[in-house]
């Protein structure tokens, strides 16, 4: 079983816990990735858990805490217990901390309120340092931002100024280039002038075409079958 990602979460404001809570668990709803999340509601209480040796990957820590403050507590991390491993997002309705924290080497420094691609983006990072990232693809569709996994996208097609992205789960569009998409090369195979497929989804490769997981047929065009046929042996020799 795979590692669990542990985070906590430490803030007075009930409201802002439970806020982060749920950006936390929408963040995971995506994600292959077994995670555990802890509140706290005071400086003693994260104080006594990490004293009794819980570690955590990543800690959103309010800074302004009765008694025993966010800074002191990521000191404590930083300078007693020696870990320079867990990631301190610090958490504050001020932005006047900047000397105070650069000792403790948070992650990143939270003003209020909080936005959801902020939590977001912590959480990726957090990943991404520990080597357990999964990558996204990000677009805009109707005005909305938008991001999925590359993992969960089967191919892009192209039609006109729209490019619509086939999905595991469904389908959706956006407007650009096909060409202009920056896709991970070694998982996405460009197959004809209108379709990038990721190969991981590829059950089979015929000489002219594509048979997908979701039994849709592509086709391969002529000026395409080389390099297809070149990455092919490419994968191949990686496998074996």
């Amino acid at each position: 079983m795979a590692e669990m990602f542990k985070i906590a979460i430490c803030d007075d404001n009930k409201l802002l816990c439970t806020q982060i809570e749920k950006q936390i668990d929408e963040f995971f709803s995506t994600e292959l990735i077994n995670y555990d999340i802890e509140v706290f509601f005071t400086g003693e209480e994260i104080l006594s858990n990490l004293s009794e040796k819980e570690k955590y990957d990543l800690i959103f820590l309010d800074i302004e805490l009765d008694r025993i403050n966010g800074i002191h507590v990521g000191r404590y991390i930083r300078e007693e217990l020696l870990d320079d491993n867990t990631q301190i997002a610090f958490i504050s309705a001020k932005s006047s901390y900047a000397l105070d924290l650069f000792q403790v080497r948070p992650i990143n420094f939270l003003i209020k309120p909080i936005a959801k691609d902020q939590i977001f983006k912590i959480i990726e990072k957090t990943l991404e340092l520990q080597g357990r990232q999964t990558k996204f693809f990000c677009y805009k569709s109707e005005r909305t931002e938008k991001r999925v996994s590359f993992k969960d996208i089967l191919y892009f097609s192209s039609e006109g100024k729209k490019i619509f992205l086939h999905m595991k789960n469904g389908k959706d569009y956006f407007y650009g280039k096909l060409g202009d998409l920056t896709v991970p090369s070694e998982d996405f195979l460009c197959i004809h002038k209108s379709f990038i497929v990721n190969r991981h989804c590829v059950i089979q490769f015929r000489f002219d075409r594509v048979l997908l997981s979701n039994s849709e047929e592509l086709p391969i065009s002529r000026i395409y079958r080389k390099e297809v046929r070149r990455q092919l042996n490419l994968l191949q020799r990686e496998v074996l």
